[in-house]
């Protein structure tokens, strides 16, 4: 892998203890888990990061859903 290619996929530091698991569930959905931040808000950036580098849109909510 060229030095170029290696840059693009650089993990930020304060992210090197986040650890993943997922599953799937009901209605063929996958879920993933994320856990190891070092500071709660943390997490949004992290989202930021995650996404942005797979150029995939996703929504954050504060807290757990609430199904009504």
């Amino acid at each position: 892998m060229s030095k170029t290619n290696k840059k693009k996929y650089l993990i930020p530091e304060k992210f090197k203890g986040v650890t993943s698991f997922s599953f799937t569930t009901y209605g063929d959905e996958l879920m993933v888990v994320f856990t190891g931040f070092e500071k709660e808000t943390d997490i949004g950036e992290f989202a930021d990061y995650l996404f942005g580098k797979i150029k995939m849109n996703y929504f954050h909510a504060e807290g757990p859903p609430t199904i009504h």
